[in-house]
C-alpha cells in the first residue's frame, strides 16, 4: 500500500514536469526558433521543399557566377513552392519554416540591389537551417552541405563544389572563413 502509493506520487510529479516542458516548447505560436525542436514536414510539404531547394540551388549558383539576372525568376519558383508548402502542412514548426521560407523569397523578389538580395537570400537560409540540422540525412539525400561563413551566414550548396559564400558579391569581399556545419 505504501509502495503504491509512492509510485502514484511520482507518476503524477513526472507528468507534471513533462506538461510543463511540452507548453515550453510551444509557447509562443508561430514563434519555434529553438534548434532544440525538430522540424517535421508531411510528403506534401517535402515535395514542395524540393521544388524549393531547387529554386534556392538555382539562385546561390547565380550569386557565386556574381550574376543578378534570373535570380527574380527563381524567387518566384520558390516562393510559390513555399506557399504551397505553407497551405499544406499543418500548423507547428514545418510550418512555421516554410512560412519564413516564404517571407524571404518574397523579399528576394523585391530586393533592388544586391545588398538586399544577399539578405533575403540569407533568410530563407537561416529559415532552412534548423531542418537541416534536424535531418542531416535530408542533406546526404539531396547531395548538399550546410555551410557557415566568418560572418556568420549559413547556406546551402552542392556536396560536390568547393565551399564559395554567396555573400561576398566583390573580390574585396570574398570570404575565406568558410566551415561545414552540418555533414
Amino acid at each position: 500500500m505504501v509502495k503504491n502509493k509512492y509510485v502514484k506520487k511520482c507518476l503524477i510529479i513526472f507528468f507534471i514536469i513533462y506538461c510543463y516542458q511540452v507548453q515550453n516548447v510551444f509557447a509562443h505560436k508561430g514563434h519555434d526558433h529553438s534548434h532544440d525542436v525538430i522540424i517535421t514536414i508531411g510528403k506534401k510539404t517535402f515535395a514542395h521543399l524540393q521544388s524549393v531547394l531547387s529554386a534556392y540551388q538555382g539562385i546561390y549558383e547565380h550569386f557565386i557566377r556574381k550574376e543578378t539576372e534570373g535570380i527574380a525568376d527563381l524567387a518566384r519558383k520558390m516562393s510559390d513552392a513555399a506557399q504551397q508548402g505553407v497551405l499544406s502542412e499543418p500548423e507547428g514548426p514545418g510550418r512555421h519554416m516554410m512560412e519564413h521560407v516564404f517571407e524571404g523569397a518574397e523579399e528576394l523578389l523585391k530586393a533592388g540591389d544586391i545588398q538586399e538580395k544577399q539578405k533575403a537570400f540569407a533568410t530563407v537560409s537561416a529559415a532552412l537551417f534548423p531542418f537541416f540540422e534536424s535531418w542531416p540525412n535530408q542533406l546526404k539525400r539531396n547531395g548538399l552541405i550546410l555551410c557557415q561563413c566568418g560572418n556568420g551566414y549559413y547556406w546551402l550548396q552542392s556536396r560536390n563544389s568547393p565551399a564559395v559564400c554567396p555573400y561576398s558579391f566583390t573580390e574585396t569581399s570574398a570570404c575565406s572563413d568558410i566551415k561545414e556545419i552540418v555533414k
